[in-house]
């Protein structure tokens, strides 16, 4: 990924951002691995994030267990909003989606 002025950042420096601002959503429990990504992902952060896009527009998706008594909408605004601001901030790259898949309650 790599917007104007030569810059690259990798996927593991887009994934860390990404998964550090839904950590610290209200609400959020934990995040879980992605599908079938649990043998083929070395790296550890991109396990539960998937990032894809242009090198302008940035797709985010992320697999989440919420914390008992969360309003799962709530919850899902925060993440999606945390998610784009931090990647937008940090980086310059456009968000254009956040995907969530909420997986479950930690009771």
């Amino acid at each position: 990924m790599e917007p104007s002025g030569g810059l690259v950042i990798s996927e593991e420096v887009l994934a860390e951002i990404a998964v550090t601002a839904a950590r610290d959503a209200p609400g959020v429990s934990t995040l879980v691995r992605q599908p079938g990504e649990w043998m083929r992902r070395p790296e550890k952060t991109l396990r539960f994030v998937k990032i894809s896009g242009s090198e302008t527009e940035l797709v985010v998706e992320l697999w989440l267990r919420l914390k008992p008594g969360a309003k799962i909408t709530a919850v899902a605004a925060d993440v999606q909003r945390g998610v784009k601001d931090a990647l937008h901030t940090m980086t310059g790259f456009t968000v254009a989606r956040v995907n969530l898949r909420i997986i479950g309650i930690d009771f």
